[in-house]
């Protein structure tokens, strides 16, 4: 049976696919049904397609394939768009003003929620703030989401009080021991437990919009990073807490259109090993959503000064506090690792600080293998990593998910905060070097979903317009690898050998 010939021809200067030595190039591909069907010099690719073809000619334009986000958090983004915004305000007066204009626009004793606000404006005496809500019930969450300021009657909602500790978190208290409202990591749980949130139709509206930005960008695959718990869960998969089951929800809007890989939370192992699913499967009657990994969270960030570090921090006082917080203490990690080992599924280990990556490596090194065909582990985000646990990505097949964007954001911070350990720091070449497979994400809302932006500084290490010198130059990639991690990677860590490339056969 003869091939199928191309209905569809594009034609440019055509990325077959991105290696991370090199870039596979061609002068046309042809498509049907779908996919690929055939590559190479233009005057083949046209003469070989079907009478009648759709010749589409980029000209010098490159045409690559689908960009894979591969950590985001869909239904957060569609939430952002409806959200009182703070991203952009630099000093508490602009917040104040927003909060109190959004305020205004909600009905008695709604929630007001949204935020991603900077930890150095959030700062100082938060009185002003606390007037302008009176007995609203509001969170606002920080930019890098693990930490959030809570008004008071948000706290009393959540039973929250100055006698309340919550292991894996911490309530900020004033000088005579109030809490403050800032709340980190685990204490951010009653609170989102407690909160309204943007659901239904409305939610459903705000996703189409999401996705439509997405495909804009170029974006045709995106993996969802999941919660922190498996709370708040709807529906059929209500178990598996709550961005996987509004997603499953919103499977109208997303079927078809993007590949959407959904994480879950590592609570819900059992849950998801009953259901029989397992990292890479297909959802039943889905043709482009499946299920994804296990999330594990065993540090914060370095905007809330709690990533966890074998040294402290040095924008702080150097006591212990200052070496962050180790979320998910060995035994549960393991126990983690044990259960998803059992039922097929790859864990997603949040690690920020050099600590954290230890521990979540260790973890894994501890485990017993994976199972032919098994997912490989995933690391997210690797922020600071030790030369001695490079080499572990590879030797341990676990995937180094990282956010190059987050290097033009954190910069600043990094270096008032991770002094003398610099060179440890958004390391990508040297994971690369040490044999790391590399993927991008955004981790979006909390960036913006523009590839071109991570792109961008993972080569340049700075962001388009900044006038300052490169950020640690020798640590960025080339071109190829820095496409590679944004197409090829994902489809391997994720065993899809007919994505994230436009070879025969590609989809």
């Amino acid at each position: 049976m003869s091939p199928p010939r191309a209905t569809l021809v594009v034609s440019g200067q055509v990325v077959v696919a991105a290696r991370a030595d090199r870039l596979l190039l061609a002068e046309a591909i042809g498509i049907a049904g779908g996919r690929v069907v055939s590559a190479g010099e233009r005057r083949d690719v046209v003469d070989g397609a079907a009478p009648g073809a759709r010749v589409v000619d980029a000209g010098a334009a490159a045409v690559i394939p689908g960009i894979h986000d591969f950590h985001l958090h869909l239904v957060g983004m569609a939430r952002a768009r409806r959200d009182v915004t703070l991203d952009d305000a630099t000093d508490m007066a602009t917040i104040v003003a927003r909060v109190a204009a959004a305020d205004g626009r909600l009905p008695a004793g709604a929630w007001l929620t949204g935020g991603r606000w900077e930890q150095d404006v959030m700062a100082g005496d938060l009185s002003a703030l606390r007037a302008a809500l009176g007995e609203r019930p509001a969170l606002l969450t920080a930019h890098d989401g693990h930490t959030a300021w809570a008004s008071p009657a948000a706290l009393a909602a959540a039973a929250l009080d100055v006698s309340s500790s919550i292991a894996g978190g911490r309530l900020e208290r004033d000088a005579n021991g109030q809490l403050t409202g800032v709340v980190r990591e685990r204490a951010m749980l009653p609170l989102l437990a407690a909160a309204e949130r943007l659901e239904g139709a409305g939610l459903g509206d705000a996703l189409a919009e999401t996705v439509e930005e997405l495909l804009g960008w170029g974006i045709t695959g995106a993996t969802d990073a999941g919660d922190y718990d498996a709370e708040r869960g709807i529906g059929t998969f209500a178990r598996l807490g709550e961005s996987f089951s509004r997603l499953w929800e919103a499977r109208a809007v997303l079927d078809g259109r993007l590949r959407v890989t959904v994480d879950l939370p590592a609570a819900a192992i059992a849950a998801a090993e009953e259901m029989g699913l397992t990292t890479g499967a297909s959802l039943a009657g889905t043709a482009t959503l499946r299920a994804g990994w296990a999330k594990v969270y065993t540090d914060g960030t370095l905007g809330s000064r709690t990533a966890a570090l074998f040294s402290p921090s040095t924008c702080r006082d150097g006591g212990d506090d200052d070496l962050g917080i180790l979320r998910t203490p060995a035994d549960e990690l393991d126990a983690i690792l044990a259960a998803a080992r059992r039922a097929g599924i790859g864990i997603a280990a949040h690690a920020i600080g050099d600590r954290a990556a230890a521990a979540a490596l260790d973890a894994v090194q501890r485990a017993v293998p994976r199972t032919a065909g098994q997912s490989p582990d995933r690391l997210e985000h690797a922020q600071l990593v030790r030369p001695a646990d490079r080499a572990r990505f590879a030797a341990l097949d676990v995937t180094a998910s990282v956010q190059p964007v987050h290097l033009v954001s954190d910069r600043d911070t990094a270096d008032a905060c991770w002094e003398g350990r610099l060179a440890h720091a958004y390391a990508y070449r040297s994971l690369a070097a040490a044999g790391a497979r590399l993927v991008f994400g955004t981790d979006a809302p909390i960036e913006r979903p523009d590839p071109w932006r991570n792109l961008h500084a993972a080569v340049r290490r700075n962001a388009p317009g900044d006038g300052r010198p490169p950020w640690r130059a020798d640590e960025a990639l080339e071109l190829p690898a820095a496409l590679a991690a944004a197409t090829l990677g994902p489809a391997i860590a994720i065993g899809r050998s007919d994505e994230g490339h436009l070879a025969v056969g590609a989809r």
